[in-house]
């Protein structure tokens, strides 16, 4: 089944370079990551989510300090509206894992009854993502 997609820009304020980085790195194997990156003091990010985890990628413009951002800006669009790439590929482990590549721990976040979980582990609750449908 394909699921609506967005796709979301993040330009969040890490506060310092070397925090920026830090950030850039533990997210570099999120399953919805298209880009990611640090610009001096400034973590960037492009994200391909489904339609219902849109409020996971608000989390980072409305709370930023729960991400270990300053202050984050958030631009959002409908994923069939991206030009390219216009279908997006999760970047999936071979083998599904315990802990998120991001360093989460699904079972334990209290989040995890509102939330799909991470693709990437054995508590994804999700369909199969499938492009930009």
């Amino acid at each position: 089944m394909k699921q609506k997609t967005v796709c979301g820009f993040l330009i969040g304020e890490a506060g310092s370079a070397e925090k920026a980085e830090e950030l850039a790195r533990a997210f570099e194997n999120c399953p919805y990551v298209a880009f990611i990156g640090a610009f001096d003091d400034q973590f960037v990010a492009a994200y391909f989510v489904p339609k219902k985890l849109l409020w996971w990628l608000e989390s980072f413009r409305d709370t930023p300090e729960a991400w270990g951002l300053e202050s984050a800006t958030l631009l959002v669009t409908n994923g069939v509206k991206v030009t390219y790439p216009g279908e997006f590929d999760l970047r999936l482990p071979q083998e599904k894992l315990e802990v998120a590549p991001c360093g989460a721990i699904c079972k334990e976040c209290e989040l995890l009854a509102r939330c799909l979980g991470c693709p990437a582990t054995i508590y994804y609750k999700g369909d199969d993502f499938a492009g930009n449908g």
